[in-house]
C-alpha cells in the first residue's frame, strides 16, 4: 500500500472515531430508544472522551518507550496520567496501586464492570500499527485489555481491532466482520453474538427491532456492558449500508454507551472511505480533539494525531514483521526511528488463588522472571515487606531467553490487623519489581434472627387469620392447615436484636455469633451462617486511617439494609434492587484519623443476598484522584 493511502485511511479512522464518539458523548449511559434526525452541526461537535485519551495515552507510551511495552507499561501510564475513575478504570488503579499487576488486575474485585467497553475503545491505535494483518491487531491489543478488564472483553479490543485493521485492505463489511471473528474463541459469547446479530442484520429491516432481540438475549444493567454495544455497533454497521451519518444516527438513537458505540462505527467507516471522501461527501471538517487531561500533544488537530500516528508504520512493520508493506514513506516517516528499551528482565507474578491475604492467614504465589538478554543469569533474588513474611528460593538461574519461576511462601504475621495493602519488593541483578496482596476484610456477624407470620395481620388463610389456627383453651391440633401453607420466616427491618444499639455503638460485650473475611469488596453474608431463608444479619467491620479524610462511602445491595458509620445512621432503606457497585453514594463523609466501627444491618427476603462496600476518596472535579482508598487497616 502507498503511504499516501495509508495515511488517508489512518486520517479517516481518527476523524470519525472523534467527530463520531463527540456526537455520542452527551447521550452516554441513557438507555431508552431515541429519535434524533441528522443536524450537519453534529459534525462540529469535539468533546472529551476517554475512548481517544487513552490511546493518545498509549501513542505516548510507544514514543518514550518503543513498540516493546508490556501490560505494566500501559498500567503505570494509566495510573500515573489519568484522572478520572468510572467503574473497572477505578477497580484496576485500586488493584494496581496495591501491587496487583495484569491480569489480575483486570479481574480481581471487577465484578460489575469487567465486561464493559472501556476495553474495545481502545482498539483504533492497535489496528493501525496492524493495519491490513488483523492476527497481529488482535494479538498486540491483549496486553492493553487485560490491564483493566476480564477474557470476553479482551476479546471485543481484538474483535475491533483485527475488523479495523482488515478494514486497511478490505471494504465488504461481511468480509471484515469475519476477519474479527476469525481472531476470537469461536465458541465466546461474544462470537455467539457477533453471529446473531449479522443474522439478525440480514432478517430484519428495522433496526429497532434488531437492538429490542440484542437487549432481550445479552441485556445487562450497565451501560457500558460489552455485549448490548458490540450488538448495536454492528446493528449500525450492517444496517448503515456503509453510509456513516446513517451509521452514527442509529447508534446515537439506540442509546446505552453512545460515545463509544457512535465512535467505534466511526471508526470502521473512516478506514474504509479514508478522511478525503470523508470530508469531501459529508462535509465533515477538523474539528480538532479535546481531551480531559495534559496529554502534551504538539498539536490538538485530528490530522496532526493522524501523522503521529501513521508515521510509526515503518518501525512497527519491522518490529512485528506485518503481513502488509507501506511503500513510498516521507522521509519524516522512513528516517523515524522508536526508542530501544534495554532490560534484563520481564517480571510477571502470578496467585495460586485470589491476590488476598487474611490478618495472621497465608497465601502463595508465583513470580516468573524472562531474561531478555542474550547471555545466562545466575544471581541472588531479594524479597521483603513490611507486613509479611516471606519463604523462596532466591538462587535464580536463567538462561538466555527463558523463564525462571520463584515460589513464594507468603505469610502475615499479624493476626489482629491486616492493612489494605500489603506490599512486597523485590530486587535482581540491579532491577527491582513490587507486587502484592489485598486484605481479606474481616466482619463480625451477629444474629441471625427472624419473626414468625403470626405478627402479620395481613396473612389470610381460609378467610381467617393464622391465629385462628393455634390452640386457644383446648390443645386441639389444628395447625396442620398452617403447614399446609408452607409459610417462610419473617424478616424485615423492624425486627432487631434484643442488643442492636450496643451493636450498633460497640459499647457491649457480646460475643459475635460469627466471623467472616470479605475476600473483596463483596461480603459473603449468606456464608456467616449454614441456615437458609429469610433472616436479619448484623455485620460489623472496624477499621483504622492514619490520617483525617474525607471519604465517599459506595454501598452496592439487593434488599433491604441499614447502615451506620461511627454510631451515626447514614442510609435505611427498604429497597429490593439489583446490586451495582454504586447504589448509594454517600459523599462528603469526614473522618478524623483513629479507629472506626461500621455496621450493617441486612435483611435476607430470598433465597440470597448480596452486599458490597467500598471507601474512596471524595471526588473533586479537576483533581487527580485514585478512587478507591487504600490506607486502611482492618481490625480482627
Amino acid at each position: 500500500m502507498d503511504y499516501e493511502e495509508y495515511f488517508d485511511r489512518v486520517y479517516g479512522c481518527w476523524l470519525g472515531k472523534c467527530i463520531c464518539g463527540s456526537i455520542g458523548a452527551p447521550l452516554e449511559g441513557c438507555k431508552q430508544l431515541f429519535h434524533y434526525q441528522f443536524d450537519p452541526a453534529f459534525w462540529r461537535i469535539s468533546l472529551p472522551n476517554d475512548d481517544l485519551e487513552l490511546q493518545i495515552l498509549w501513542l505516548n507510551v510507544i514514543e518514550e518507550i518503543g513498540l516493546d511495552f508490556d501490560a505494566d507499561d500501559l498500567a503505570a501510564a494509566f495510573l500515573a496520567h489519568v484522572p478520572y475513575n468510572p467503574g473497572e478504570y477505578a477497580y484496576f488503579k485500586r488493584n494496581y496501586r496495591r501491587g496487583i499487576h495484569p491480569p489480575t488486575s483486570g479481574i480481581y474485585n471487577n465484578h460489575y464492570y469487567h465486561e464493559g467497553m472501556g476495553c474495545c475503545i481502545r482498539a483504533e491505535i492497535w489496528a493501525c500499527l496492524a493495519a491490513g494483518d488483523p492476527e497481529l491487531a488482535a494479538r498486540i491489543c491483549r496486553a492493553d485489555g487485560q490491564i483493566d478488564h476480564s477474557a470476553e472483553s479482551i476479546y471485543s479490543e481484538s474483535f475491533i481491532a483485527a475488523m479495523e485493521a482488515a478494514a486497511f485492505v478490505e471494504r465488504d463489511l461481511d468480509q471484515l466482520i469475519a476477519a474479527g471473528l476469525a481472531e476470537i474463541p469461536a465458541e465466546s459469547k461474544l462470537a455467539g453474538l457477533v453471529r446473531r446479530v449479522s443474522a439478525w442484520c440480514e432478517e430484519e429491516e428495522d433496526w429497532r427491532k434488531i437492538r429490542e432481540m440484542v437487549l432481550r438475549h445479552y441485556g445487562h444493567p450497565d451501560c457500558t456492558n460489552m455485549f448490548q454495544n458490540i450488538g448495536i455497533t454492528l446493528t449500525a454497521l450492517k444496517k448503515s449500508g456503509g453510509d456513516l451519518e446513517k451509521a452514527t444516527l442509529i447508534a446515537l438513537n439506540s442509546g446505552y454507551d453512545t460515545d463509544c458505540t457512535c465512535g467505534i462505527a466511526g471508526a470502521v467507516l473512516g478506514i474504509i472511505s479514508g478522511a478525503e471522501k470523508l470530508q469531501r461527501h459529508y462535509g465533515i471538517q477538523d474539528t480538532g480533539f479535546v481531551t480531559g487531561f495534559e496529554l502534551n500533544r504538539p498539536s490538538n488537530r485530528i490530522e496532526q494525531l493522524a501523522r503521529d500516528v501513521a508515521r510509526l508504520v515503518d518501525e512497527a512493520g519491522r518490529f512485528w514483521n506485518r503481513s502488509l508493506k507501506v511503500t513510498g514513506l516521507p522521509p519524516e516517516v522512513a528516517e523515524f526511528r522508536l526508542p530501544k528499551r534495554k532490560r534484563a528482565f520481564r517480571f510477571q507474578v502470578e496467585y495460586d488463588a485470589l491476590p488476598v491475604i487474611a490478618a495472621g492467614g497465608s497465601a502463595s504465589c508465583r513470580i516468573l522472571i524472562e531474561n531478555l538478554t542474550d547471555a545466562e543469569f545466575r544471581g541472588t533474588a531479594r524479597l521483603v515487606s513490611d507486613s509479611l513474611t516471606l519463604e523462596y528460593d532466591p538462587e535464580v538461574v536463567i538462561p538466555a531467553g527463558c523463564v525462571a519461576v520463584v515460589v513464594v511462601a507468603v505469610r502475615h504475621g499479624n493476626p489482629a490487623a491486616v492493612a489494605d495493602t500489603n506490599l512486597v519488593r523485590m530486587e535482581l541483578g540491579g532491577e527491582k519489581y513490587e507486587f502484592g496482596f489485598a486484605a481479606a476484610v474481616p466482619y463480625r456477624v451477629y444474629g441471625p434472627c427472624f419473626g414468625n407470620f403470626d405478627e402479620i395481620g395481613q396473612v389470610d388463610l381460609f378467610g381467617v387469620h393464622y391465629d385462628y389456627f393455634l390452640p386457644q383453651g383446648e390443645f386441639i391440633n389444628r395447625a396442620t392447615a398452617i403447614r399446609n401453607y408452607h409459610l417462610n420466616s419473617h424478616a424485615g427491618l423492624e425486627l432487631a436484636l434484643p442488643d442492636e444499639a450496643e451493636i450498633i455503638s460497640g459499647k457491649g460485650v457480646r460475643v459475635p455469633d460469627g466471623r467472616i473475611a470479605a475476600p473483596d469488596d463483596l461480603i459473603p453474608v449468606d456464608s456467616a451462617f449454614g441456615c437458609s431463608g429469610p433472616a436479619v444479619f448484623y455485620l460489623v467491620s472496624e477499621f483504622e486511617t492514619p490520617i483525617d479524610m474525607e471519604i465517599l462511602i459506595s454501598v452496592g445491595h439487593s434488599g433491604p439494609m441499614v447502615f451506620w458509620l461511627d454510631g451515626r445512621e447514614l442510609v435505611r432503606t427498604r429497597l429490593e434492587t439489583w446490586r451495582t457497585p454504586e447504589n448509594l453514594n454517600l459523599d462528603g463523609l469526614k473522618l478524623p484519623a483513629g479507629r472506626h466501627r461500621a455496621v450493617f444491618k441486612v435483611v435476607r427476603q430470598g433465597e440470597k443476598v448480596t452486599l458490597s462496600i467500598n471507601y474512596k476518596n471524595s471526588f473533586r472535579p479537576g483533581e487527580q484522584g485514585n478512587a478507591h482508598c487504600t490506607n486502611f487497616t482492618f481490625l480482627v
